[in-house]
């Protein structure tokens, strides 16, 4: 049996639908339900050991580092990708006059917190994309000597278009712009080199590519950033203290370069239990066999589609090509109808565009199946 056939056994779903909505959430494959319910088995009788929670956290961040090509050392459990763009957006020391920018594709989980600074005096550019496509130039061309930081998607929710992270931390890190990531679409599915790439943080949470569970999520930062961010929230962790031994108490920071000082209070432990199995998942799979098999079903669910006259609005272009493919139809609730009918489950995105987006448990026989249910939906 080949590995992939092994993967996709792990997804009671996959029996009976073609699963193409990973872009929204994946579905859970017991293993990880089982993980989160053995933590909650464990503490039915009140059995609670914080301390190996607390190793169990720091070992799962040493994976998860290793996964996107970055230093356990500066990830931080966040409870989702918003929270980890906010945690830099409210941390660092703003000025009034500078600005950022962003493009008009991203998804509000990564225009929000940046738009919540105007009202700290910094100015948000937004890059206007063509046809749903933009270019590192089309960022570039909004950049001035007051433009501190650069936010982007690493894959865009809406049509999967992939930015050339390498190109633009390159001239991020040239001129001293913080480059921001939202690697939600990616993680998981595609191979991330954040500290190689110079992204100086990289937010996603658990429950998409990375087939954990919802209400956990990561944020990892560069040595650079993490010296600069002022959390706005500040808690015990397991580097930051309260010493009460005075008269005056005092908030104490062990070590200023671990990530840990971005944490506040108890993290979601039962969810770090399942991301923990859900790792395992990947790691068993292996990520350098994922990223290729999933690129290949995307590019054959792409290219069949146009042949039978459905309008793809995703990008063909293997560089920018993703998990997802994008396509425009007249009726996008009569056309997603239809494919749950079908047993193919998607997605409808704001610009009304139904979303099919593939993970590893996916085969040749789903997209072939979504292939048949979607000859409806030419315009």
């Amino acid at each position: 049996m080949s590995w992939q056939d092994e993967f996709r056994q792990l997804f009671p779903i996959t029996r009976d639908k073609a699963y193409a909505n990973i872009a929204y959430t994946s579905p859970l494959s017991p293993k990880v339900a089982d993980a989160v319910a053995g933590f909650f088995d464990s503490i039915t009788y009140a059995r609670s050991d914080k301390p190996q929670w607390l190793r169990d956290a720091d070992a799962l961040r040493v994976r998860l580092a290793r996964l996107i090509g970055g230093d356990a050392r500066r990830l931080a459990f966040t409870k989702n990708t918003t929270e980890g763009l906010n945690t830099v957006a409210q941390g660092l020391a703003w000025q009034d006059g500078d600005n950022l920018i962003v493009d008009d594709q991203e998804h509000p989980t990564n225009a929000l917190p940046w738009l919540n600074l105007r009202r700290r005096g910094v100015q948000v550019r937004v890059a206007q994309a063509t046809s749903h496509r933009y270019t590192v130039d089309d960022l570039w061309q909004h950049v001035d000597a007051r433009t501190r930081l650069i936010a982007v998607s690493w894959v865009q929710y809406g049509t999967g278009l992939r930015t050339d992270i390498v190109e633009l931390g390159r001239r991020c890190a040239e001129r001293g712009i913080w480059l921001i990531v939202d690697g939600i679409q990616g993680a998981g599915l595609l191979r991330a080199k954040v500290d190689e790439w110079k992204v100086d943080a990289f937010a996603c949470g658990a429950h998409k590519g990375m087939l954990g569970p919802l209400g956990v999520g990561l944020l990892h930062v560069s040595p650079k950033l993490l010296d600069a961010l002022d959390p706005l929230y500040v808690g015990p962790s397991g580097v930051t203290t309260l010493d009460k031994s005075g008269l005056q108490w005092q908030v104490g920071v062990s070590d200023a370069g671990d990530a840990r000082r971005l944490e506040t209070g108890n993290l979601n432990y039962p969810g770090i239990a399942g991301w923990a199995g859900a790792l395992s998942l990947i790691e068993g799979a292996q990520p350098d066999r994922i990223e290729p098999w999933v690129l290949e079903l995307s590019q054959a669910l792409s290219e069949g589609l146009r042949a039978q006259g459905v309008q793809v609005v995703s990008p063909p272009d293997a560089e920018l090509r993703s998990t997802t493919t994008a396509v425009r139809v007249a009726d996008p609730a009569a056309a997603l109808a239809h494919l749950t009918r079908e047993g193919v489950v998607a997605s409808v995105v704001e610009y009304g565009y139904v979303r099919l987006s593939v993970g590893a448990y996916n085969n040749h026989e789903d997209i072939e199946r979504i292939l048949r249910a979607a000859r409806v939906l030419a315009v």
